[in-house]
């Protein structure tokens, strides 16, 4: 609240200055002599000294008359109120605005707008929503306008309207929003896998893929379907594109695709495709997976030579943990007391780490986010290679 105070002090001391001088005419007695500055600056600065912070707000709006002149002013103030917090009072400034019968056009459709924002931040969605769409249609900020859109579609998850504005708005700014599209489908058909609609959701993966081929989501959809349709061939033939779309979501694959060569009593044909892997792609879960797969087959031997190999190459937490496993599974070796404690507290360490980090803004969990929670971006969060340093 104190900054909110003296950024506002700053803001109104030219115009409280300049209100407070006053003429009373060409008449008076001694022109050297200088007016009062105006009662509710003074009354303002009183409530600020005493820390009466709401008073002081107040007193210091009332010195602003609405008039084309200071107009810019309220907005930045509203605005200002928003950006802190103090949505109530920002509602309130940018609701006196509208009410102004004598506002010009620009004017109102700036405090419209700023009132929308007001809004959509009180979580008040369906008037946010109301006002957009009227500035929408009059062509008035039209790409912010429809970004506000999407987002309160994107919060009452109401998708089939988000692809509708997301479409027009891909339109307006010139360059293609496929890719979000895709994920607003792959809503739609996750929401139709949990009502038990799998021919809704068949038909909206092909409206994702069709949308971006790219998208690793779909096909992580579209495998599971496969297997629920009981085709892990097909699953498995899904499951391998992700890896031509995305190889930071190989790990994302890795469990599903042992499933279906266990469904098929193909194991073998799991370990080929595991070296394949290794190729193609240069981090440690195909090769703990391939070290996992030779320890269930007996050959914990293999499995210890395979990941030191690695690990003499490239280290990583997540590759020595497994290999520490794995020895203290070897009941021909075994760990020692220091080296099992490291084993216990390296395995407590990787429960608690981040699997998953986002690109755009460094947010990271433990759960797979296609829109991520923080930045609100989507597309922007994948797996994590290895535990990540503390900042």
């Amino acid at each position: 609240m104190p900054e909110i105070i003296w950024v506002l002090l700053l803001l109104l001391l030219p115009v409280a200055a300049a209100s407070g001088w006053y003429v009373r005419g060409s008449h008076a007695a001694d022109v050297n002599q200088a007016p009062p500055i105006h009662s509710d600056y003074l009354r303002g600065i009183h409530y600020l000294v005493n820390d009466e912070s709401d008073q002081a707000i107040e007193s210091f709006v009332r010195v602003l008359e609405v008039n084309d002149d200071t107009v810019d002013m309220h907005l930045a103030l509203g605005s200002l109120f928003r950006r802190q917090g103090e949505v109530d009072r920002a509602l309130r400034v940018h609701e006196n605005l509208v009410a102004r019968p004598n506002l010009n056009t620009t004017h109102r459709n700036q405090a419209r707008y700023e009132l929308a924002q007001d809004y959509l931040r009180a979580g008040v969605l369906d008037r946010a929503e109301n006002l957009f769409r009227e500035l929408a249609e009059q062509n008035v900020f039209l790409e912010r306008t429809m970004a506000g859109l999407v987002s309160i579609y994107e919060q009452e998850r109401d998708w089939p309207r988000a692809i509708e504005v997301t479409r027009q708005l891909g339109r307006v700014r010139g360059y293609s929003l496929r890719p979000v599209i895709a994920q607003y489908c792959c809503e739609l058909a996750e929401q139709a896998r949990d009502d038990g609609a799998y021919d809704d959701m068949r038909n909206y993966l092909r409206q994702a893929r069709n949308s971006y081929r790219g998208c690793v989501r779909a096909s992580l959809l579209r495998g599971e379907l496969a297997e629920h349709d009981d085709d892990p061939r097909l699953a498995i033939r899904i499951y391998k594109q992700v890896v031509k779309q995305d190889r930071e979501f190989v790990s994302e694959i890795l469990q599903p695709v042992r499933r279906c060569y266990e469904r098929l009593d193909e194991m073998r044909l799991y370990g080929l495709y595991l070296r394949e892997l290794m190729d193609v792609v240069d981090v440690v879960q195909p090769h703990v997976a391939y070290a996992c797969l030779l320890h269930d087959g007996g050959r914990t031997d293999e499995a210890i030579a395979h990941l030191s190999k690695y690990l003499q190459r490239k280290a990583n937490w997540i590759g020595f943990h497994q290999l520490l496993d794995l020895t203290s599974s070897d009941t021909g070796s075994g760990l020692s007391g220091p080296l099992d404690s490291l084993r216990l507290s390296l395995g407590r360490m990787l429960e608690q780490q981040a699997v998953y980090l986002c690109s755009h803004c460094g947010f990271s969990g433990r759960y797979l986010h296609w829109q991520c929670p923080r930045c609100r971006q989507w597309n922007s969060v994948a797996p994590i290679a290895d535990i990540q340093p503390a900042p």
